[in-house]
């Protein structure tokens, strides 16, 4: 065999990639909980300890429950044993939603105290109390308060330049109501000029700095006071395209300094059962708690710079913060596309145009494998998040099959001499990462830093030739140092819903190593590394192919309630959106179902017996005509229920709401208004709420009130519930009683 050392070479050259990116988690470990901490360091321990206080039997406490009621009591205890003075905000609030044509409405009970000079600016120093109805939220996100009541404690001796306002909020999971009525009624929102906001989406991991403002100079700035930093601007950016929201979301306003922190590792727990101080890790207290302290004293401890500078930034394996401005970036970017050409141009015509291509078709290979192959698996396993239990298969056949990608693109170029492949990899690399920089200028660091290295040693090379070798394979180095990580944040934020996406950045991020890999495979035939690589690609595929989806670990998502449809003298027992496979354990006697009036998914839905329950109404309805205008007024009897929800027919043509006095434009709500307009109403407040509607055309179609009472308990529900397996779990209003009632205003 010719050059058999090659072979081997080339498979531990991939061998070492693979390694690098399969345990790029590791790098982002927290480190331990310091057992003794220095003058000035936040004690992961305590604030450990305060968490365990507040939540303590660790009920559910979603707003405006008793439940609820309970925690906030403990809260205020805490934060007056500390010496501090808290204030409670009451208020009913609606808040109309900006990508769904509803309007979400409850009473909210926020949770305030501040410390440094009354008449200063303010740094808003947020998280929320609340919790869904089927969490105990330690996580989510009772981490943030415990974390912001230490740093109270640490700070409250120290000078300030500014004023540090301690926001609770309440209502945060069900529409961000809380800090919507604080932003909309405070008169100290107008001194606000930065906010510091903590959240959990997950359990454990490092602390990741995901959201921030534009521009982010002053932001940016405060960050880079952390010592374990987890961050990159790609991050904040994709998260500004997306629906997700955070009480962020309602503080932020032009010129605000905003850091937003969270939690994102352990997302099988994020709003669910397992969301329990057994499930925290005490290392991502730990670091939270040192990423918020560093951040917030910065802030607190200096005046507002007001610098209009929006910077391009990312750790580097959670050791190294760099921030750069974004046009030097981005002209570092278009620098390093331009010396890419060059010097792939400069190396001469034989075999340029092979090796020009090679590139772009292995990025496109990349993806079209990827996409056959999650097809193929999902196929085989409709309706499975079949990576959810066990995401490893998963990440690996993605990676190989971007190795193989790369294999096949360089077959037909065994004679391609290291230089000019190393130059059509970084040009094509850089010249990706400006094209992506359009959409998202964020992402244009992670390009930038590789493919600097490579330009400056071409442009070295000029005059000591050996500078280009060195530039080849520290660039190479470079982006698997930076990528690595990178990619494992992508899987943690995103998952595998679309894998693809994972394997294009993966096979991206390899172009740069197209030089050495050449410099390392010489003329030697490509059978045997590729033979491996396939041959490990399919075990993959395999392993992806027969992994359970579920685990005790990593249970589905799994809500069984109790719906009654009154209308129509039916009852069924309910399993969650059809478009999601069932538990084969539970499949027997559920078929998909509309059942809500205006629903676009069909509902797992099994026939039951009918129970009597309790549910919401409309009292005193009456229908009155003023200022040519239909106007519909009722009182909002809840009759036990926790969440009433009342669908109004678009052809009535919605225009305004009042509830318990609080007045909504239907205009201010978004979303496509396709049959109903929704006003929900949520909590012990609502019952007894008086209720205006104004209408631009006639009422003369059917209503309908949907009720929900998460946690209630019907027979029928029950025997179901009973072969539950282990492997699933509630998540967000968890198990309920769900009631549909039609009526028609007018009689």
């Amino acid at each position: 065999m010719l050059f058999p050392w090659r072979q081997a070479a080339t498979i531990g050259v991939l061998t070492v990639v693979f390694i690098a990116i399969m345990s790029a988690g590791l790098v982002l470990a927290p480190d331990p909980v310091r057992s003794e901490n220095a003058a000035g360091a936040f004690d992961a321990s305590a604030a450990h300890g305060r968490l365990e206080r507040l939540l303590q039997a660790e009920e559910p406490h979603p707003v405006d429950s008793a439940a609820n009621d309970a925690v906030r009591t403990r809260l205020l205890q805490e934060i007056t044993s500390l010496g501090f003075s808290p204030e409670v905000q009451d208020a009913f609030t609606c808040r109309p939603r900006p990508n769904a044509p509803s309007v979400e409405c409850a009473r909210v009970r926020n949770v305030l105290f501040s410390i440094g000079p009354a008449d200063a600016p303010i740094v808003l120093a947020a998280s929320h109390y609340d919790s869904v109805a089927a969490a105990p939220g330690a996580s989510d996100d009772g981490l943030g308060v415990a974390v912001w009541l230490e740093i109270a404690r640490m700070l409250a001796d120290e000078p300030l330049h500014r004023r540090l306002l301690f926001l609770f909020s309440d209502g945060e999971e069900q529409a961000l109501l809380g800090a919507y009525a604080f932003a909309e009624n405070d008169p100290r929102m107008r001194d606000v000029d930065a906010l510091v906001n903590l959240e959990s989406r997950g359990s454990r991991g490092l602390a990741l700095f995901f959201e921030s403002n534009l521009p982010n100079a002053d932001a940016v700035a405060a960050y880079g006071a952390v010592a374990r930093p987890a961050a990159n601007s790609v991050m904040a950016d994709v998260y500004r395209l997306l629906p997700n929201s955070t009480d962020v979301t309602v503080l932020t306003r032009p010129g605000l300094d905003v850091v937003n922190i969270a939690l994102l590792d352990g997302l099988e727990d994020y709003h669910t059962p397992q969301d329990s101080l057994a499930s925290l890790d005490r290392r991502s207290i730990q670091h939270m708690g040192d990423t918020a302290l560093a951040v917030t004293r910065r802030l607190a401890t200096s005046r507002d710079a007001d610098h209009a500078k929006t910077l391009a930034y990312t750790d580097i394996a959670s050791r190294l913060f760099v921030a750069a401005p974004v046009w030097l970036v981005l002209a570092a970017l278009v620098f390093s596309v331009a010396a890419g050409f060059a010097a792939f141009w400069r190396l001469g015509a034989e075999g340029r145009w092979r090796a020009f291509a090679a590139p772009p078709l292995a990025v496109l290979c990349a993806a079209g494998f990827a996409f056959a192959a999650d097809c193929a698996i999902r196929l085989a396993r409709p309706g499975e998040d079949y990576a959810f239990a066990h995401p490893e298969p998963t990440r690996a056949w993605c990676v190989l099959l971007a190795m193989l990608a790369v294999l096949l693109t360089l077959a037909p170029l065994r004679r391609a001499r290291p230089p000019l492949m190393g130059a059509a990899g970084m040009f094509w690399f850089a010249l990706i990462g400006a094209l992506a920089s359009i959409v998202a200028n964020g992402i244009s660091i992670l390009f930038a830093l590789p493919a600097l290295a490579y330009a400056l040693g071409w442009l070295v090379s000029l005059a000591w030739q050996p500078a280009e070798r060195i530039g080849r394979w520290l660039a190479a180095l470079v982006v698997l140092i930076v990528w690595a990580p990178t990619l494992h944040l992508v899987e943690l934020a995103l998952g595998y819903e679309t894998p693809f996406v994972f394997a294009i950045l993966t096979a991206a991020m390899l172009l740069p190593g197209l030089g050495p890999l050449a410099a390392v495979q010489g003329e030697a035939r490509r059978r045997a590394a590729t033979g491996v690589i396939a041959m490990a690609a399919l075990v993959a595929l395999i392993a992806a192919l027969v992994a359970p989806s579920r685990s005790e670990a990593r249970p589905q998502a799994l809500n069984l309630s109790y719906f009654v449809n009154s209308a129509e003298g039916e009852a069924r027992v309910l399993g969650g959106a059809a478009d999601r496979a069932l538990p084969p354990e539970l499949r027997a006697g559920f078929a998909p179902e509309l059942l809500l009036p205006g629903d676009r998914v069909e509902t797992w839905a099994m026939p039951a017996p009918m129970e009597p329950i309790a549910a919401p109404e409309l009292s005193r309805l009456s229908v009155a005509t003023e200022n040519e205008r239909r106007i519909v007024r009722g009182r909002l009897a809840m009759n036990g229920v926790y969440r009433a929800t009342l669908r109004i027919p678009v052809e009535t043509e919605p225009l305004r709401m009042r509830l318990n006095g609080v007045e909504v434009d239907f205009a201010d709500t978004g979303g496509e208004r396709r049959d109903f307009v929704s006003i929900a109403c949520q909590g012990r407040a609502c019952d007894g709420a008086e209720i205006e509607i104004i209408l631009g055309a006639e009422v003369e179609r059917d209503w309908y009130i949907i009720g929900q009472t998460p946690g209630a308990r019907v027979a029928a529900a029950e025997a179901v519930r009973a072969h539950r397996p282990a492997a699933t779990s509630p998540i967000q209003m968890g198990d309920s009683a769900i009631t549909l009632t039609r009526f028609r205003p007018d009689g």
